[in-house]
C-alpha cells in the first residue's frame, strides 16, 4: 500500500488519466504524464507552504473533511476508481460540483493566482498554457479526494492533517516543478519561517469578536448616499441588460449618476463616483491631422495622445493602457452599444498617427476555469481590434491577444480588485 500522499496520487490516477487526457487535450503522453505529476505536486506544495497560516488552514480542513463535498466528489466519479476516474475530464469545468471544488481548493491554496501556477506547470511540461490550466482544474478535486481519504482513515482533526502535511513535505517539495517554490514564496510561500513544527503545532483558541460601538445619528449619512447612488447604477444598468464591467471605468450610466448626484455623491467617496473622478473632466484634444476629440483628461484617450506625441519615450511591452468606458455583456465577448464613443476615439487617434501599430488585451479576473477565462479574454480582444478595422483602421496595424487571469493588477480577493484585472488594454508595438 502507497504511504505518501504523491505515491497514491501517482499509482491510483495517472496510470488511468494519462491516456484519456492525451486523447482528450491533444497533447503528448510525456508532457501529460509530466503535466499530472507537476500538477498533484504543486497543489500539494501550495497546500504545505500554507500550514503555518491557520485560516488557510481551516478552510482547506473544512473542505477535505466536509461530508457533503465528499458525496460530492463521490457522485462525480472522483474517488479514483479505475471506471470512473476519466469522467474527471469532462466534469472538471467551472460549471461542474466537481469543478467548483477544486477551483476553490486551487485558489485558496495558490492566493488566486491559479494562472501563475499553471505558466509554471505548462514550462515544466512542455504543455500548452490551456491544457496545463485544465489539468490543474483536474487535479484539484483528486486531491481532494486523497485528502479526504486520509482523513476519514486516520481521523485526523486539524493539528493532525497539518502534522501530516508536513511530515511529507521535503518529498513534496522536491517533487514540484522548477519555480514553483518561488511562485510560493511570493505570497508567503514554503520558504517562510512561520511554519511550525510538526510535534507543536496547534490550531488557535478562537476568541469571541467585540461589538463595534453604535454609530452617532448622523454617520449614517454619508455611506446611505453611497448606496443609494451604487443601487441607481446597478437599477440603470439592469434596465439595459446585462453587463461586465471592464477595468476600472466610469460607464454612461455612471457618468449620469455622477452628474444627477453632483457635488454630494462624490464627497460620499463611493466607489463609483470616485471612478469618475478619477478620469477627470472633459477635455479638447487636438489630433496631428487636425481631429479635434472630446475626452476625459486622464482617461486612455489622452495618455495614448500624449505618448504617441513625445518622441522621447519608447514602446514597451510592459507598457499598457486600459480602456475605460467599454462595457461587455455578461460572460460574453459581445460589446454594449456605449462601448463605441471609446472605439470611435480609439480609431481616430490610429488615423492620425498612421504608421502606429497596437495590441489589443484581453484579461479576466481569477474566478472559474482559467481555460475558460483564457478563452473568454481572447474572444473579447478579438473582438475590440474587429471594431477598430471596422472603424477604418488597417487590420495589419492591430493584433488581439487574450491573456485570461495572467498578469492580474490588482488583488483577486477583493470585489473591487477583481473588476479591475477584468480588463482590455492596449500595447503600443510600433510608434
Amino acid at each position: 500500500m502507497a504511504t505518501s500522499l504523491l505515491e497514491s496520487l501517482t499509482l491510483h490516477a495517472t496510470q488511468q488519466l494519462v491516456p484519456a487526457a492525451t486523447a482528450k487535450l491533444g497533447e503528448s503522453e510525456p508532457a501529460v504524464t509530466r503535466g499530472l505529476h507537476a500538477s498533484y505536486a504543486s497543489i500539494l506544495a501550495g497546500l504545505v507552504a500554507r500550514v503555518g497560516e491557520p485560516g488557510v488552514m481551516r478552510k482547506v480542513f473544512d473542505l477535505v473533511s466536509s461530508p457533503s463535498n465528499d458525496a460530492r466528489l463521490l457522485e462525480a466519479g472522483s474517488t479514483l476508481r479505475p471506471d470512473t476516474l476519466t469522467n474527471l475530464l469532462d466534469l472538471s469545468g467551472s460549471s461542474s460540483v466537481v469543478g467548483q471544488l477544486g477551483s476553490k481548493f486551487t485558489s485558496v491554496l495558490f492566493d488566486g493566482n491559479n494562472a501563475e501556477a499553471a505558466e509554471v506547470i505548462a514550462r515544466h511540461s512542455g504543455l500548452r498554457f490551456e491544457s496545463a490550466a485544465k489539468l490543474l482544474t483536474l487535479c484539484g478535486p483528486l486531491v481532494l479526494s486523497v485528502l479526504g481519504r486520509r482523513v476519514r482513515d486516520n481521523r485526523l482533526d486539524l493539528a493532525g492533517f497539518a502534522n501530516m502535511m508536513m511530515s511529507q513535505k521535503d518529498e513534496i517539495l522536491r517533487a514540484a516543478p522548477a519555480g514553483m517554490t518561488a511562485l510560493l514564496d511570493r505570497f508567503g510561500g514554503a520558504g517562510r519561517e512561520t511554519v511550525r513544527p510538526v510535534s507543536t503545532y496547534v490550531e488557535p483558541q478562537r476568541t469571541a469578536v467585540a461589538a463595534e460601538p453604535r454609530p452617532s445619528s448622523m454617520r449614517w449619512l454619508l455611506p446611505a448616499l453611497g448606496a443609494l447612488a451604487a443601487l441607481f447604477v446597478v437599477w440603470s444598468a439592469t434596465r439595459r441588460g446585462s453587463v461586465d464591467p471592464v477595468a476600472t471605468r466610469a460607464d454612461s450610466a455612471a457618468t449620469r449618476m455622477a452628474e444627477a448626484a453632483g457635488d454630494v455623491a462624490r464627497s460620499t467617496g463611493a466607489a463609483i463616483s470616485g471612478a469618475v473622478a478619477n478620469l477627470g473632466d472633459f477635455v479638447r484634444r487636438r489630433l496631428p491631422n487636425g481631429t479635434e476629440l472630446n475626452v476625459p483628461e486622464r482617461g486612455i484617450e489622452s495618455q495614448l495622445i500624449g505618448f504617441l506625441g513625445d518622441g522621447n519615450r519608447p514602446v514597451s511591452d510592459t507598457l499598457w493602457f486600459n480602456f475605460d468606458r467599454l462595457l461587455f455583456d455578461t460572460d460574453a465577448a459581445t460589446l454594449q452599444p456605449q462601448s463605441q464613443e471609446q472605439l470611435r476615439n480609439i480609431a481616430e487617434i490610429l488615423k492620425a498617427w498612421p504608421n502606429v501599430a497596437m495590441k489589443v488585451g484581453g484579461y479576466t479576473d481569477n474566478t472559474g476555469d482559467p481555460a475558460a477565462n483564457l478563452d473568454l479574454s481572447q474572444r473579447r480582444a478579438t473582438n475590440v481590434r474587429q471594431s477598430l478595422v471596422d472603424l477604418g483602421v488597417p487590420a495589419n496595424r492591430l493584433q488581439a491577444e487574450g491573456f485570461g487571469e495572467r498578469h492580474p493588477i490588482a488583488d483577486n480577493l477583493t470585489d473591487e480588485g477583481r473588476q479591475q484585472n477584468r480588463r482590455i488594454a492596449l500595447n503600443v508595438t510600433r510608434k
